[in-house]
């Protein structure tokens, strides 16, 4: 029961350190899960359009195209007239975008010439620039029609121009885009543990090792294994609490700004994130014992934050990997830490079905990869350079 004593006055120690605290239960958990998200939200906000919603379009001479403004109001666009100064409404976000017609715009399309159209926009404005995308579409379906109406007037099908019909199957759930949002979550996951423990791990060993405090606490009748084991059991609480932190507040995130992710196939529910983080949980042991064993290795704070710094890049690496390369959740790679949880998660996300081996192999791998590391820091306390 010793290692609960060392476990208990770590965790102390460092519920006074402030820059614990931030990195544990606030940098992690909330603000990163904030920025990638509160982003993520923004990016599908500013790129779905919904062209059920009724907007309205200022257009400049509209009496010139009735047939076109029927249109419009039949695809739930309402058109009013134009400001007098086109470019300054535009610039001060007075208006959105502006359809400027011009007089000879029937005359035009009755000579079957193309009929001229002027949509202004303002491109440095992200409203204007999604506005401009959804009138533009709006009038390729008209054109369209014209142009339908054209080759029926003069007795040519006009499927005879279309020399071939390519149906495009794609058999996959989500896409490529769908792939990208659902590593966000693991990748926020996995980071949020990582910052969760970082400081503690640091502050520690190294930490300790320069106010000159471990000599006394390796000088206590206790084991040197029942040391290493409380300041990882210290480290696994915060990295625990880190952890689940970040699910409360994605779950959060998406519940007062819910956002349709894919017509529904991307979920951030509350099923989904305790299904997800019980999946996560045996990293919780791996990172916990990762960075207890590199800042055993390491002799002061500065080299520790180092050495923790660059091992930064370990979680990120599957998240680019995954994004770059045609890596399969097959059971060749579940043995793997991290990899495996990344492909797991993403699968929950997707609604996708786990395999039960797939599960079993992620953790065991995860496990034992989490004992090794254990080892390995056992071994350097034992080793009197520890002290130096």
């Amino acid at each position: 029961m010793s290692f609960l004593v060392v476990m208990f006055k770590e965790i102390i120690d460092n519920l006074r350190d402030r820059q614990t605290l931030f990195y544990a239960l606030l940098f992690g958990p909330v603000l990163l899960p904030l920025l990638l998200g509160g982003s993520l939200v923004a990016s599908f906000n500013q790129l779905s359009i919904d062209f059920d919603e009724i907007h309205t379009l200022s257009v400049v001479n509209h009496e010139a195209a009735p047939n076109l403004v029927e249109f419009l109001f039949s695809n739930n666009i309402d058109v009013i007239d134009a400001p007098d100064n086109v470019e300054q409404s535009l610039r001060f976000g007075d208006s959105a975008v502006v359809l400027e017609i011009p007089d000879d715009f029937a005359e035009s399309l009755r000579n079957a010439v193309p009929a001229p159209l002027t949509l202004h926009v303002n491109s440095a404005d992200k409203e204007s620039t999604k506005e401009a995308r959804r009138i533009r579409a709006i009038i390729n379906v008209y054109e369209q029609t014209l142009n339908s109406l054209r080759l029926q007037h003069r007795g040519i099908d006009p499927a005879t121009f279309n020399s071939l019909q390519v149906v495009e199957n794609d058999v996959s759930n989500d896409g490529a885009s769908g792939q990208l949002l659902a590593s966000i979550l693991p990748f926020l996951f996995i980071m949020s543990m990582v910052m969760g423990g970082y400081y503690l791990a640091i502050d520690t060993t190294a930490g300790e090792r320069e106010r000159h405090s471990l000599e006394p606490l390796l000088s206590l009748p206790v084991s040197r294994s029942a040391i290493v084991y409380g300041k990882y059991g210290a480290t696994l609480c915060f990295v625990t609490l880190s952890g689940m932190l970040t699910a409360l507040s994605i779950y959060l995130l998406f519940k007062v700004f819910s956002v349709e992710l894919l017509n529904g196939q991307i979920r951030f529910d509350g099923a989904t994130l305790t299904r997800a983080f019980l999946l996560a949980s045996p990293l919780l042991f791996f990172i916990s014992a990762l960075l207890i064993t590199v800042s055993a290795i390491t002799r002061s704070t500065k080299e520790a934050q180092t050495y923790l710094g660059l091992m930064m890049i370990i979680p990120m690496a599957p998240f680019f990997v995954l994004q770059f390369l045609n890596v399969q959740s097959t059971t060749s790679t579940m043995p793997y830490p991290m990899l495996s949880q990344y492909q797991l998660l993403e699968s929950v996300v997707l609604g996708n079905a786990i395999p039960w081996h797939h599960i079993v192999l992620s953790v065991v791998g995860t496990l034992i990869g989490a004992a090794l590391l254990l080892m390995l820091a056992s071994k350097l306390y034992t080793r009197e350079r520890i002290l130096d």
